[in-house]
């Protein structure tokens, strides 16, 4: 178990602390999942989903890194494509700071089509939540959402939340992209030979200079490089290398 929360969700450093480094040491969904629902349990909170905000027109489902919702919630949810009239996914589109749902949407004018996601929310009772906007680069933009009964959220424990809320965010995503990097390299079937090329070539080495290290002919280190980089759709040296690190082959 981890750091203890308070009962009442004080601003507690120890526990951001402790998420931080419990989730940099997992490489599984499950197990930081299992820490954020401690996390939300300490603050009041019943349920939890991160998610990348989708594009008009797409689905939610692609987009999300973790779901602690109730299943036939978000099934419903999905299937209804509420995420495109969701007050809360409106509001998070357009703040960079968490939010409770009930004190930011209190006097706003809902569209019949918004209230009914607020209104069917409450019937798994959700019928208020505190969410954390993402905005990254590039124009992403995602949401760390946590539905309760009721918030009763200090200050310093929003603040609390919120931060947790952003480094989930950002290990999931680094995990993603690490099963999408080993998907990769296996797709290119990289020989163990080439990835000493590789390495040889990232340490600053010549072509004569790997092809003395390797055993191999000028000519021959030169072939197998242009097929690395044709492998890896680079143009030179250069970008060899720094495709390579962003795959994954070489850290």
């Amino acid at each position: 178990m981890g750091q203890a929360l308070p009962p009442n969700g004080q601003f507690n450093t120890n526990a951001i602390i402790d998420f931080v480094t419990r989730t940099m040491a997992s490489s599984d969904a499950d197990e930081i999942m299992a820490y954020l629902r401690e996390v939300s349990v300490g603050f009041g909170m019943d349920s939890f989903a991160i998610a990348g905000i989708p594009l008009p027109n797409e689905k939610i489902d692609p987009y999300v890194l973790l779901n602690d919702w109730p299943m036939d919630w978000f099934n419903h949810y999905a299937e209804q494509d509420y995420v495109h009239i969701d007050p809360v996914i409106f509001r998070t589109k357009t703040s960079n700071d968490g939010f409770v749902w009930s004190e930011a949407l209190k006097n706003v004018r809902l569209s019949p089509a918004a209230r009914t996601v607020m209104n069917e929310a409450t019937e798994v009772d959700m019928r208020d939540g505190f969410s954390v906007p993402i905005q990254g680069i590039n124009g992403l933009q995602a949401i760390v959402t946590f539905g309760a009964h009721k918030v009763e959220l200090t200050r310093e424990a929003r603040s609390t939340l919120e931060l947790i809320a952003v480094f989930a965010h950002h290990r999931l995503r680094m995990l993603r992209e690490e099963e999408r990097n080993m998907q990769y390299r296996k797709e290119l079937r990289i020989t163990k030979r080439e990835l000493d090329l590789i390495q040889w070539c990232a340490a600053g080495k010549t072509n004569w200079e790997i092809g003395e290290i390797l055993g191999l002919s000028h000519k021959t280190v030169q072939n197998e490089l242009g097929k690395i980089q044709r492998k890896l759709n680079a143009v030179n040296r250069t970008q060899l290398i720094a495709e390579s690190f962003r795959a994954g082959i070489i850290r």
